[in-house]
């Protein structure tokens, strides 16, 4: 069920991994009012563990104070978010690629970029500057 999942993840949110039920019926208002983007992430997760049940899983504790993600809760929620495919990062993209900087090297105590070679202003640049010597 993603209201399960989604209460999973609010309260893996928070510090103790405890919440109140004002404030889980608060965050889960919040998020439903979120966007398209995270409905559809629930239901992704929840799709992978329909007969999920937190309390009988022992994920989530309850007590007069509210609600608690055990260890058991945290250890399943990485597992279930870790074969997602749209936790992977992003491929970089060709502008990322063709313009990476170089590496910042140390060199004794001074800094020094890596050589790179130099963009089409930067050659321009330099050929203007360097006097053409003929061959003796």
């Amino acid at each position: 069920m993603s209201i399960q999942v989604a209460i999973l993840k609010i309260l893996a949110s928070h510090v103790r991994g405890k919440a109140t039920i004002n404030s889980l019926k608060h965050d889960l208002a919040i998020l439903s009012s979120s966007g398209d983007d995270w409905h559809a992430r629930i239901k992704r997760l929840a799709s992978r563990v329909p007969e999920l049940d937190i309390f009988s899983n022992r994920y989530v504790l309850r007590d007069v104070e509210g609600w608690e993600i055990t260890s058991a809760g945290r250890e399943f929620l990485r597992a279930l978010e870790a074969v997602m495919q749209d936790n992977l990062p992003s491929a970089p993209s060709a502008e990322t690629v063709i313009r990476a900087e170089g590496r910042l090297i140390v060199v004794g105590h001074r800094f020094k970029n890596r050589v790179r070679a130099p963009s089409d202003t930067e050659q321009s640049t330099l050929a203007r500057r360097r006097p053409i010597r003929e061959p003796h």
